[in-house]
């Protein structure tokens, strides 16, 4: 019985200390980059594979992509709104100077971005940081990596609350 009530007590403080520290503000979105996801599909040559890392606060989001075995380097790379099976208008540009090139097809895009930074979307409607947040937690965008091989995207990964 007491083990119980403890148990609850922390969760309890937990969940205090959580919201005075903002947690409750803080989104964390994930997703895995390959070519099998590019629409279409990139199989030859697109032999990378990356990870997305993207946490949210109120005003401001970090993002960072690590990617290996790219056919060369990096040329571009963004978030799109669209469903698994299209490709969708650029919502999120990553600035060329966030794009980190290393050996061997190797890259790490990373900083952060505000709602200034949001291209506006009629369709669906994205205007600004939070409407691109809810498009993300609905499993609505995506990122991806370009390459010169690849202009169209040689790999993507769908966006998911974690």
């Amino acid at each position: 019985m007491k083990n119980t009530g403890f148990a609850s007590l922390a969760a309890i403080a937990a969940a205090i200390v959580l919201g005075a520290c903002g947690g409750s503000n803080n989104t964390k979105f994930a997703a895995t980059l390959n070519g099998a996801s590019e629409v279409p599909a990139v199989v030859s040559n697109g032999m990378g594979t990356g990870t997305f890392t993207l946490s949210s606060s109120s005003t401001m989001v970090t993002y960072n992509i690590t990617a290996t075995g790219l056919s060369g380097n990096a040329t571009l790379s963004h978030i799109h709104v669209g469903a698994t099976t299209v490709s969708g208008p650029i919502v999120l540009p990553f600035p060329s100077s966030a794009i980190v090139n290393g050996a061997g097809g190797s890259v790490t895009v990373s900083g952060t971005f505000t709602s200034a930074d949001v291209v506006p979307q009629a369709t669906p409607p994205i205007n600004n940081l939070d409407d691109l947040l809810a498009q993300m937690r609905a499993g609505s965008t995506y990122a991806n990596i370009h390459t010169a091989l690849h202009p169209g995207g040689e790999i993507r990964g769908q966006i998911s609350l974690q």
